[in-house]
């Protein structure tokens, strides 16, 4: 494909790269010292000017495009920005970031044209606020189609060299789409075990996945009614906002006064608002923070995010969430038992990726920290046979009324089904082909 992608900040960049690899890229912002970096980097073209300038645009008027994408750290400048793309150039698709949830709730971005827009930090609360229902994972994914969950948990023995076969774990109704391992993720087979520490993830229907979760962690809450957030800016209050729907109490802890005020001032009665101007460890005392049964970091620093995480461990707090802003500290946070939330900058990245690696037929979620892919698409009864995939580290099922079934030998498919693969990266083009040609 022909893209254009606007904005090199930190997700344009990203997206760049991971685009150019099998795309046509073209990158512009008024930048030109980040623009020449990026060109250093990655094989792309770039085109030095402002956005919202018209004129910025005459470079591009002799060909059709097939994505123009928006991601600059401004609303406006990515909706201004669309609009001039579509009066100025020929393109098929636009994809817009946006942080304000007045543009999540209206018509507007269809109004304008934009095909599709992430709301990259309403993305982020609701990740949290998936934790509610399943307190003892890590991470809560959803796919189109079906009411199957990937769900990410971290195995806790007491006996630490203690092991549960694989067998223990997989039925008709969950099976184990990838263990995360040292830092190493793999599909493992029947004769494999889960260790201690191992962070797993669950495919299946989630009331079976609750049981197991039970069954592997008793270490985190079973239940959450408690919640204490740190950091009143934009993230902070949309957590506390998306949380306070539910029949949870909340507090906000921030050391900046007019933060609090603003904060105090949205939430009205629905969370309770602290000023931490001279420190928070006294807080967890005379405040109570102690007895919270998940604390959450949502520093747009991962550095600060993971001291706030590590002292409410060490005040007993056994659930802790930590907002993931650059992707080179997610294992650190993994290895010192943080529950990690793609924050706003990499949920737009991702979420984008998936928006562009998908179609109309096939669905794409990546998980642990970009590491594996899974592919979702529906199958109708047709009298052609399908095809089965084979590899290490590739799981391929079928789904039929809720129940499981490894797709292991080519069939005829007779009913309407679900079909799933999971993979790692590095047979991500070859799976997406698959699942895409039968």
């Amino acid at each position: 494909m022909d893209i254009i992608i606007a904005g090199v900040g930190g997700v344009g960049f990203r997206l760049a790269k991971a685009l150019s690899v099998a795309h046509n890229v073209i990158v512009m912002d008024r930048n030109v010292e980040a623009l020449n970096k990026l060109q250093e980097s990655i094989d792309v073209l770039t085109l030095g000017g402002n956005v919202e300038d018209p004129r910025t645009y005459e470079a591009l008027l002799e060909k059709t495009y097939d994505l123009f994408i928006a991601v600059t750290d401004s609303d406006e400048i990515n909706i201004i920005s669309s609009l001039i793309a579509q009066e100025r150039i020929k393109v098929r698709q636009k994809i817009v970031r946006l942080k304000n949830e007045f543009f999540a709730r209206s018509s507007i971005a269809q109004k304008v044209g934009i095909t599709e827009a992430v709301f990259p930090f309403e993305l982020t609360a609701l990740s949290v606020k998936a934790l509610l229902d399943f307190p003892k994972a890590n991470n809560v994914k959803s796919f189109c189609g079906t009411s199957l969950k990937l769900i990410s948990v971290r195995t806790f023995f007491e006996n630490e060299a203690e092991q549960i076969s694989i067998n223990e774990i997989r039925n008709e109704r969950v099976c184990i789409a990838g263990v995360d391992r040292g830092k190493k993720f793999f599909i493992p087979s029947n004769e494999d075990y889960l260790l201690h520490d191992d962070m797993i993830y669950l495919f299946g229907k989630p009331e079976e996945i609750k049981k197991i979760c039970s069954k592997i962690n008793k270490n985190m809450p079973s239940v959450i009614k408690n919640v204490v957030i740190f950091g009143a800016d934009v993230l902070g209050v949309e957590i506390a906002k998306v949380l306070s729907k539910e029949n949870i109490a909340i507090k906000i802890v921030e050391k900046d006064i007019q933060k609090c005020k603003n904060a105090a001032e949205l939430l009205q009665n629905r969370a309770t608002v602290i000023s931490s101007k001279y420190g928070d460890n006294v807080f967890y005392e005379e405040e109570g923070l102690k007895n919270a049964n998940m604390v959450i970091a949502t520093s747009a620093n991962d550095e600060e995010n993971i001291v706030k995480c590590v002292e409410a461990k060490e005040h007993g707090v056994k659930k802790v969430v930590a907002i993931n802003n650059d992707i080179k500290h997610y294992n650190l946070m993994h290895s010192l038992g943080m529950m990690v939330v793609r924050g706003p900058k990499i949920n737009a990245y991702y979420s984008i990726l998936e928006l562009i690696g998908s179609s109309s037929i096939v669905r794409e979620k990546l998980f642990c920290g970009g590491e594996a892919i899974g592919f979702i698409r529906e199958v109708i009864p047709s009298d052609k046979k399908l095809k089965a995939i084979e590899g290490e580290d590739i799981l391929s099922l079928i789904i039929h009324e809720d129940e499981i079934f490894c797709f292991k030998k080519d069939f005829i498919p007779e009913q309407k089904s679900i079909l799933v693969c999971f993979c790692k990266r590095k047979h991500e083009q070859r799976c997406r082909e698959w699942i895409n040609n039968l």
